[in-house]
């Protein structure tokens, strides 16, 4: 007969074990108690030096328990051990922890005893056993080996297996991440001037490489060492100035993989030539699916109700003058906050968080800008004047695919923005900050409204300056949209409806200094 019931809560799914009669006994597990066995890792994880990892969860047999887990030792591959310290700062494994499950209303019951249960408590042991390194750990390239203690209880009875060098580890050496020439733009000369650029920083990489050219070898040679380009004598320009972008490979000495940018635009020609200021598309995400390859992912905080979500629509022509010709597909991000056929709004909370960008290549000579275009509609006031939901944006430095461990900072106030006018952002109806959501009439309690910032069913431009950001290497922009009122909040009398929101054309763009 089942007397207790254990709850496993697997991420935002909740799973019930036990179902079957006789699964558990009088609070124990009816298998015999024994030490686990059995612990496997994917035999050979690759990542690189000083960065994050966070590996696959492991197999195991532990006879019906649920087991905890401990790092008991790492050796490189010479058989040295890490310092403890090293081991406590920068590593962990993933156990389980007690949670509460929350019933759905509608499925809430009555007890023997007369309460109505709405809540049961559970175990979180989603991904136990999986290992995460932190980054800017001192491991450099090379491998290492795990030695990982399993641990069962059974009532009284603790039952522990050691397996050592049970996941090894290979850390490849770190590429780089960025290859800055100042200035960005150089004037070569035929003859009577300069005939080679600046010296590059290369920004991230395992200082064990070299400089190789991609393409463009009949005008110019490189510098294996110092990544010096010089313009090969002899050579005779198809127009004056001819402007090259030319390819450049740094190639790791270690592993031989290699790493393109187009960093730096020569001009060449006979006569000094005045060179413009290099503009950089940093990024520019197409949405066209939610993954990072696309350029963002979604977090809900709050669900409410499973129809609201972000879904995707052509992005329109008018916020689309600076967008790349390869972002055939641009999608814009539609959230609509109002359940279809339902007449209580429920509370919604999800963000759209763009991919982490390392802005440690922009931190030499570059200003850098994000942009973004959002539009509000069919907002309608609560009764007391105020917005039913707001739009918000977040930057964070430490986000790195959890979004309960990062530390969010909000910027909205920190925008500058321009609201559509005839189809066009003209500046000089900028203004700081970002407009109140609505039409703005009605009462005003915080003094937050605006009839000169009516956005209601129109872009707004907004630009964020990332001059604090610049130069750090994990740089991500959020869009947080929330709605404003507990519990339901029904729409009556032209009153209290949270509206639709968009985004759209996203992007980040350095300015040379």
């Amino acid at each position: 007969m089942m007397k207790n019931l254990l709850f496993i809560a697997l991420t935002s799914s909740v799973i019930l074990l036990g179902c079957v009669e006789d699964a558990f006994e009088d609070g124990g597990i009816s298998n015999t108690p024994q030490a686990p066995s059995g612990l496997q890792y994917s035999s050979v994880v690759q990542a690189r030096e000083f960065g994050v990892l966070i590996s696959a969860p492991p197999t195991y047999n532990s006879f019906g328990a649920i087991p905890t887990f401990e790092i008991v030792a790492v050796h490189d591959e010479d058989g040295n051990p890490l310092d403890d310290a090293i081991i406590d700062d920068f590593f962990s494994i993933r156990n389980a922890v007690p949670d509460t499950v929350t019933v759905d209303p509608e499925n809430a019951f009555v007890n023997a005893d007369g309460d109505t249960i709405r809540t049961f408590p559970a175990i979180n042991a989603s991904d136990i056993g999986r290992i995460r390194i932190e980054g800017g750990n001192p491991l450099a390239e090379g491998r290492y080996f795990f030695d990982i203690q399993m641990t069962t209880v059974f009532g009284d009875q603790s039952f522990s297996a050691t397996f050592e060098r049970v996941f090894e580890l290979y850390l490849g050496p770190q590429l780089a991440s960025g290859l800055v020439y100042i200035p960005g733009g150089q004037n070569l000369l035929i003859s009577g001037g300069a005939t080679s650029t600046t010296e590059p920083i290369v920004i991230g990489a395992n200082p064990d490489y070299r400089f190789e050219l991609g393409d463009n070898t009949d005008k110019f040679t490189i510098d294996a060492t110092n990544g010096v380009i010089t313009l090969n004598s002899g050579y005779t320009p198809t127009d004056e100035p001819e402007i090259v972008s030319p390819t450049i490979h740094i190639v790791s000495n270690i592993s031989g993989e290699i790493v393109s940018f187009n960093p730096i635009t020569i001009y060449i020609s006979n006569d000094p030539f005045d060179v413009p200021k290099l503009v950089v598309s940093v990024f520019y995400p197409s949405f066209e699916f939610e993954n990072t390859e696309f350029g963002y992912r979604i977090h809900t905080v709050e669900q409410g109700d499973p129809r609201i979500l972000f879904n995707r629509a052509n992005a329109d022509a008018k916020v689309g003058s600076d967008r790349p010709a390869e972002n055939v597909n641009q999608k814009r991000l539609v959230i609509n906050l109002v359940r279809p056929a339902a007449s209580g709004q429920v509370e919604h909370e999800s963000w759209a968080i763009m991919n982490a960008q390392d802005l440690g290549a922009y931190e030499f000579g570059f200003d850098v800008e994000a942009e973004f275009f959002t539009k509000n509609r069919f907002i309608e006031y609560k009764t007391d004047g105020t917005s039913p939901s707001f739009f918000d944006t977040f930057v964070s430095t430490d986000y790195r695919g959890d979004f309960s461990t990062a530390t969010w900072t909000e910027v909205t106030d920190q925008l500058v923005s321009i609201i559509e006018l005839a189809g066009a952002f003209p500046a000089e109806n900028q203004f700081d900050g970002f407009p109140y959501p609505g039409d703005q009439q009605g009462l005003d309690p915080g003094n937050v409204k605006n009839p000169s910032k009516n956005s209601d069913n129109l872009y707004t431009r907004s630009i964020f300056n990332m001059r604090d950001y610049v130069g750090m290497s994990n740089v991500t922009v959020a869009f947080r949209v929330k709605t404003n009122f507990e519990g339901t909040l029904d729409h009556t009398n032209g009153e209290g409806r949270s509206g639709q929101w968009w985004l759209s054309d996203f992007n980040i763009t350095a300015y040379e200094q």
